[in-house]
């Protein structure tokens, strides 16, 4: 790493986060990968700080200015620990200096949980897979002749893409944004949240095959399916007295897929896809074409660049960029408040983690979690794994195990592991 200290502008998807922490949702999201070994921590660490040198805007604390926050590069660098706190923690407290993620381990499993305004997803697992890659390799003695290098620099990595594909030819007026902003009320999730602000974290592993034949005999993606399914076990525990309001599960996309950007910062848009309960007959058929005519209409082309430039169109306006930030803050509160009014829940799709062909003997399976003041679904597979990270902040989990049992119903062998001990299911493993 270089010896004099870099800073770091936050993209525009990061500059809504440190206003936005709230409770439970601490604004971190967990990438787990699960070995078929027992950890080395020592190895673990020297693997940490070799990936460092490639992705040093990680290791950065948030600093705030008079107008916006940013990133600085902390002189020292992080150390691997034994997980001993609760999952999903804080990593941001206003007013200290520490990094914005952390590597921690459990027996056979590297956990790495990143604030969110240093990366996205994407941005996140580019960086575990280098730790992890780095780490077998050195535990193993593996040839790397065979890995592929990897085509972008340390600069390209820490781009801000949001900046690079601004089009101010193209701007969304301020009519439409906060039209679109705010698109209707939906029905809202009910229970009784953790009175201690703790994230519960359910693991639902299934055989990727199994997964991927059931989406082709039903002519949808996993995205669509996995966001049906769940989409059915919210219907199943409303009230015919809430059925007028829609359910709106908030996807998040990820841009590099329309936008060609090496960058591992944010750089990410979201869709609202919903569904009316009316039209819920009580079985999966009735909502599958429903959720995969929202998928169409909302992922053109021209809609995702108009969700780019829209986070992009508000740093660029003149009079916003000079407010202090307290009052940006202030604003951006009330603002993304509101806007939880028209969101139930949310549904990711991570998608399939490449590793290299050497290391791939060595790992079981990746999942992945994100905080959040309701309920999160993240959906990853790797190998013969599909694991759905569903991430909660009540106490009962009515709505998982309706998940769960759709899936057994639809012929999908189920394994479900948890950090709960009150979960109705026998198999009650730390995640």
């Amino acid at each position: 790493m270089a010896d004099s200290r870099a800073w770091y502008k936050l993209d525009n998807a990061a500059t809504i986060i440190p206003p936005t922490m709230e409770g439970a949702d601490t604004r971190v999201f967990r990438l787990v990968c699960e070995l078929k070994e027992d950890v080395d921590p020592e190895i673990l660490q020297s693997a940490l700080d070799e990936a460092l040198k490639e992705y040093p805007h990680m290791n950065c604390c948030l600093r705030r200015g008079i107008f916006w926050f940013y990133l600085d590069e902390m002189k020292t660098l992080p150390k691997v620990e034994e997980e001993r706190i609760q999952a999903l923690k804080a990593l941001y407290v206003p007013g200290t200096k520490r990094v914005l993620f952390r590597v921690s381990y459990f027996r056979n499993r590297i956990n790495l949980e990143i604030f969110h305004v240093l990366a996205d997803g994407t941005g996140g697992y580019a960086f575990l897979r280098k730790i992890v890659t780095g780490y077998l390799v050195m535990k193993h003695g593996l040839d790397t002749s065979g890995i592929q290098e990897d085509p972008s620099s340390v600069s390209e990595k820490q781009a801000d893409a949001f900046r690079h594909f601004y089009d101010n030819s193209r701007q969304a007026t301020e009519r439409n944004f906060f039209r679109d902003l705010f698109p209707v009320k939906a029905y809202q999730l009910k229970g009784e949240k953790d009175e201690n602000l703790k994230e519960h974290l359910i693991e639902v592993t299934v055989p990727t095959a199994d997964m991927l034949e059931l989406a082709h005999r039903l002519g949808v993606t996993i995205g669509v399916l996995g966001t049906s399914i769940y989409v059915e076990a919210i219907l199943k525990e409303m009230k015919h007295e809430d059925y007028g309001k829609p359910v709106v599960v908030s996807v998040p996309v990820n841009l590099r897929q329309f936008f060609p950007s090496y960058t591992t910062r944010n750089f990410f848009g979201t869709i609202s896809v919903s569904f009316d309960p009316k039209l819920y007959d009580g079985t999966l058929e009735s909502i599958l074409p429903v959720i995969r005519k929202e998928f169409a209409d909302k992922l053109t082309d021209e809609k995702i660049f108009y969700t780019m430039n829209t986070y992009s169109s508000l740093e660029h306006n003149r009079w916003i960029r000079f407010v202090p930030l307290f009052i940006k803050n202030f604003v951006v509160g009330r603002f993304t408040s509101a806007k939880y009014s028209s969101v139930t829940t949310s549904v990711s799709n991570v998608g399939r983690i490449a590793m290299p062909e050497i290391c791939v003997p060595y790992i079981e399976k990746f999942s992945t979690f994100m905080a959040c003041k309701t309920v999160f679904v993240c959906i990853t597979s790797f190998g013969g794994h599909m694991v759905f990270g569903i991430t909660t902040c009540y106490k009962k989990h009515q709505i998982s195990l309706n998940f769960v049992r759709r899936l057994v119903e639809l012929g999908i062998p189920v394994e479900v592991a948890s950090n709960d001990y009150e979960l109705p299911w026998e198999e009650r493993e730390r995640t």
